[in-house]
């Protein structure tokens, strides 16, 4: 049973689809919910990048138009100020694979933050 919220199950199906044919060949299945990204969360640098970017995937709502791609997200990680985990933005592997590169809208808990809707205004 996936573990996601509520509406985005089909979503989450499809995110997982499009990451096994458009993501990294060598990446574990895209984890879908808490249960399953903190599984794979620290059993390599590599798999903890899959679920720190699945669950900013899901903040999104899996939106393929507002999230970055799998490799823009990981370069983006590996040069925030937010990325807390214990050697991940020091592993040699990692920086070959993703260099550092700043990734507009990556924020705190290293999640993509949606840009605003614009606002709608009425006519006078």
């Amino acid at each position: 049973m996936i573990s996601v919220p509520k509406g985005l199950k089909r979503k989450a199906q499809l995110a997982r689809q499009h990451f096994a044919l458009h993501g990294p060949s060598d990446a574990p299945p895209l984890p879908l919910g808490y249960n399953e990204r903190e599984r794979i969360k620290g059993t390599s640098p590599f798999a903890t990048m899959v679920g720190l970017y699945a669950r900013s995937w899901e903040c999104c709502r899996y939106d393929l138009d507002l999230h970055p791609s799998f490799y823009d997200y990981a370069c983006g990680v590996m040069a925030s100020e937010y990325n807390g985990w214990p050697g991940l933005a020091v592993d040699p592997e990692m920086l070959r694979r993703f260099p550092p590169r700043k990734l507009v809208g990556l924020g705190p808990g290293l999640i993509c933050e949606l840009p605003e809707a614009p606002v709608k205004r009425r006519a006078a």
